[in-house]
């Protein structure tokens, strides 16, 4: 089943066009991988997906929904059941890790069984700045979860974090995947997250999707010698 759907969409900032005639699909289930260049529009693209911005023009359905046409959002971004863990977390400094989750659910029972799944139990009356780096990690996750999405976006969530909390982090979503109904879009910059991670991936160049399918078959046969390099750097 097809939970997310993008037909056609532009998005441009001034005189600058990041995206270009998007067309991108996601089933049921599924974990898309986005890697591009710089700039190349893969966290505008998350954006627009998740409703915080509007594209100039094109159309995004979700579970069938048309929830945004050209510059109308049709669904607002806390309607839509998308969990959104930004790059740099987001997280609030005057909130404990128990407030994090409280502020997005009042679901007293999950929020235990998340502070207990991350293991953030002992640590719920601790604010983000007194956390390891893999425990905030584990917070922003927990928060995005606490909302019961469907859809997880990940803005290239291992890009502040070294190798063995990489590895981790790797696990935690592998752990997500296997105990939540849920669909994954993560931005990444590493081919081996590809790897370890993804059922297809995109590949996004120049405000277009070029090329998407599973990891081998692209490495088989890219579209165009970006696809090789943006793979196999």
């Amino acid at each position: 089943m097809e939970i997310l759907s993008l037909k056609e969409i532009r998005k441009a900032y001034g005189r600058e066009e990041v995206l270009s005639g998007v067309d991108l699909s996601l089933g049921h289930g599924e974990v898309l991988a986005i890697i591009g260049l710089s700039g190349a529009g893969k966290s505008t693209l998350l954006r627009l997906i998740a409703g915080l911005e509007a594209p100039q023009a094109g159309e995004i359905y979700l579970y069938g929904e048309l929830v945004t046409k050209d510059e109308k959002v049709l669904l607002p971004p806390w309607k839509r059941r998308i969990g959104f863990i930004f790059q740099h977390l987001a997280l609030w400094d005057h909130l404990s890790v128990y407030e994090h989750l409280r502020f997005v659910t009042s679901n007293q029972a999950l929020i235990e069984e998340l502070l207990a799944f991350f293991e953030l139990s002992e640590l719920r009356h601790k604010r983000p700045f007194e956390l390891s780096g893999g425990q905030r990690q584990r917070l922003a996750i927990a928060r995005a979860l606490a909302q019961e999405p469907r859809l997880l976006l990940l803005d290239e969530p291992f890009s502040n974090l070294d190798l063995l909390r990489k590895k981790r982090f790797r696990e935690e979503l592998r752990r997500i995947k296997e105990k939540e109904d849920l669909s994954f879009i993560y931005v990444t910059h590493d081919p081996l997250d590809l790897k370890l991670l993804a059922d297809k991936v995109a590949v996004l160049h120049e405000g277009r999707i070029i090329q998407v399918g599973p990891l081998d078959e692209l490495l088989a046969h890219p579209a165009q010698e970006i696809v090789r390099e943006l793979l196999t750097l």
